[in-house]
């Protein structure tokens, strides 16, 4: 039986991409894992949970309690319209009650769906854009959400539409909102606003303060100070001079807002504290050269020492690397409370380039 460090180390190796993908294929997918603030770290928090994930919001996790179930529950039952049972079909009229009287918006919504297991019961409409979360066996609610277009909020919303939109006029491009998600439970309520490019603002109705977003900016329209430490790590990790970037992401996160510098066209970015200047990860999938090599997994330390040092500011003196290229990369973990674990991505395997390093979230 692994003991629980093993486990965890396994986790993270977990994390690289399988080894037998194409090269081609490999590279897309590794391209994508690090968007909209590295959801490659974020699915370790998120992989013992199953439920209905609300479309593109809340990174800080938020919401998780709405839907989530336990892993290891039994399967759960689904139910179309056509089949329904009278007992059943009052869940229906329920999650219908139950959002008119959450909202005080007066909108008919076509409930086809209902799932049911032992921790809930949960009404749908077909396209899932609205759902209801119910005590098992009645009607009480733990959780719903409603989605409206713009037009259908009425007044007492209309001052949480603005707040959006100010979000949205900060990054000196039209808030052109098309529709607004409610969600609520015991502990909160709030709205989230989409937009194009998977932007969107998520406004605290107790507050009417924007508590989570996903925001695009010219890289001209950012302080600096910041951009000029994401070009000078991305100048270090690419040993190429003036380098760009096209599109810079600011999002919010549990532990400090973050921006992330791109090129989309040639395939490298960088992500920075907002606060801080911290650099969390540095990727380049464009000019991957062979001056920075890891052959084996005893080379994995000495090698990116200086590189880390430079870069993030770390001294990995003490830590240990876990991996190889089998896993697509390395962990390099150290005993000492506090200090943060690194993973090292491999480009090559068999010759052992790096595209990447970031530092893991928790």
């Amino acid at each position: 039986m692994p003991s629980r460090d093993e486990q965890i180390i396994l986790e993270e190796l977990n994390q690289f991409p399988e080894q037998i993908l194409s090269r081609e294929r490999s590279q897309a997918i590794l391209e994508g894992v690090r968007e909209e603030g590295g959801r490659l770290q974020k699915v370790n928090k998120r992989r013992m949970y199953y439920g209905w994930m609300a479309k593109g919001l809340i990174t800080c996790g938020l919401l998780l309690g709405f839907f989530w179930i336990k892993p290891f529950s039994p399967p759960a039952e689904s139910t179309s319209s056509a089949a329904l049972t009278p007992e059943e079909q009052k869940y229906f009229t329920a999650a219908q009650k139950a959002i008119t009287t959450a909202t005080g918006i007066e909108k008919n919504f076509a409930f086809e769906e209902i799932e049911k297991n032992e921790e809930s019961f949960y009404v749908q409409t077909k396209d899932h854009a609205t759902w209801v979360l119910f005590k098992p066996d009645t009607t009480e609610v733990i959780a719903l959400k409603a989605t409206f277009a713009i037009h259908e909020l009425t007044q007492p919303y209309h001052k949480y539409v603005e707040t959006a939109r100010e979000a949205y006029r900060v990054t000196k491009q039209p808030a052109n909102l098309a529709t607004a998600e409610f969600y609520q439970r015991k502990d909160f309520t709030l709205l989230s606003f989409d937009m194009e490019e998977d932007q969107s603002v998520s406004v605290d109705l107790s507050t009417n303060k924007v508590i989570d977003y996903t925001l695009n900016y010219n890289p001209k329209d950012v302080d600096q100070k910041i951009l000029n430490i994401a070009q000078k790590a991305l100048t270090r990790f690419s040993n190429k001079n003036d380098l760009s970037f096209t599109l810079a992401i600011k999002s919010s996160d549990e532990e400090e807002d973050r921006w992330t510098f791109h090129n989309e066209h040639e395939r490298y970015s960088v992500e920075v504290g907002a606060q801080t200047g911290q650099v969390y990860d540095v990727n380049d999938m464009k000019y991957v050269t062979e001056q920075i090599i890891v052959k084996s997994i005893d080379e994995a330390l000495p090698v990116t020492k200086p590189l880390i040092q430079d870069i993030f500011g770390i001294d990995t003196t003490g830590y240990k690397a876990y991996g190889g290229k089998d896993w697509g990369g390395y962990i390099l973990r150290s005993d000492t409370p506090g200090k943060p674990r690194l993973s090292i991505k491999l480009f090559d395997r068999d010759v052992g380039t790096i595209y990447g390093i970031g530092i893991e979230r928790d």
